[in-house]
């Protein structure tokens, strides 16, 4: 169970919600307008609170997330099911892979023996997010400059 506050929800969560649409819409060139990612990253941020807040086993609500995604990139940004489906596991795949890599330096940097540790800091939770959200800025900002996707149908 993680409790997470809603400044973390409003600056946190919301933000790296619209990334990760971004993200995933952007691996096959849609670029969705401005309604609908604020309505999808709002769903998103929504049910990943209600969904962390829950007493799941760990992993569950990773495998939420990835059936959340996969709808929201299928109901609301119209891609085909196949499509959604390799978008959300494809974007929650790149966000695991920066977080494996980014947590454990900034646990060491700013002394903590497990990132857990920042959860219950609303504060250090948040300065922790910052350099992962700026990667994953990056990254789907040169996906989109790039013009790189899949091609064709999945």
């Amino acid at each position: 169970m993680d409790k997470m506050s809603l400044i973390n929800l409003a600056l946190q969560s919301f933000p790296e919600s619209i990334l990760l649409l971004l993200f995933g819409s952007g691996l096959f060139k849609r670029y969705p307008n401005i309604y609908r990612l604020l309505i999808g990253a709002a769903l998103s941020s929504i049910i990943s609170y209600v969904i962390r807040s829950l007493p799941f086993p760990y992993g569950i609500h990773a495998l939420i997330g990835v059936a959340v995604l996969t709808l929201i990139f299928w109901l609301i940004f119209n891609l085909s099911f196949n499509q959604s489906l390799v978008a959300a596991l494809a974007t929650l795949a790149t966000l695991g892979a920066i977080e494996i890599i980014l947590l454990p330096v900034e646990s060491h940097l700013l002394g903590l023996n497990r990132f857990s540790e920042a959860w219950p800091d609303p504060k250090l939770r948040l300065l922790m997010a910052v350099p992962e959200l700026i990667i994953l800025s990056l990254i789907t900002y040169s996906l989109y400059r790039a013009n790189r996707c899949f091609k064709g149908d999945l």
